[in-house]
């Protein structure tokens, strides 16, 4: 199982650098980046001893969401070209493109993103689960105090929380 982290460079928003490494406990202590050339330290603690996220390999931070590793532009395609199809399959097209994207999005695998720096964690053991995105957690990150969501911090991050209930 080979696991990858996908970081955001420090110093540029757009520039990101992508890690691999065999299992994930065989991560180096820091990689450089291919943007601005610094090296750049991984919270190598943040992996469990099974294998998993107890926080952002990348900044450390202990919140973490799941989402779906979805072809994003593959699913747009899928539905534009059903839509052009659609006046000459009477509309048939449509379901198929749904069904073909429901595929797509049931066999996607899944991935750990983290809410502060935005890495994108593949290959990891599901154990400890985080939930899916939570808009509470992501306006307290991003606003603070001027959250008008924003629900504390969980002891001990998502690792194991429930999903959110909206």
């Amino acid at each position: 199982m080979s696991a990858s982290v996908e970081l955001a460079c420090p110093r540029d928003a757009e520039g990101f650098t992508r890690v691999y490494a065999a299992t994930p406990r065989e991560f180096a202590a820091a990689q450089r980046c291919l943007h601005c050339g610094d090296e750049h330290a991984l919270q190598r603690e943040s992996i469990t001893d099974k294998g998993g996220l107890a926080g952002c390999v990348s900044c450390g931070h202990i919140e973490l969401y799941t989402l779906k590793d979805f072809p994003r532009a593959l699913g747009i395609t899928v539905v534009v070209i059903a839509a052009v199809l659609a006046p000459f399959t009477y509309y048939v097209s449509l379901f198929v493109a749904a069904g073909i994207d429901a595929a797509l999005y049931a066999f996607a695998p899944n991935m750990v993103m983290c809410y502060v720096c935005h890495a994108a964690h593949r290959g990891f053991a599901r154990e400890p689960r985080h939930p899916r995105f939570d808009r509470e957690i992501d306006e307290r990150l991003k606003f603070g105090e001027r959250a008008v969501m924003g629900k504390p911090m969980r002891p001990g991050g998502t690792a194991g929380a429930p999903e959110p209930e909206h």
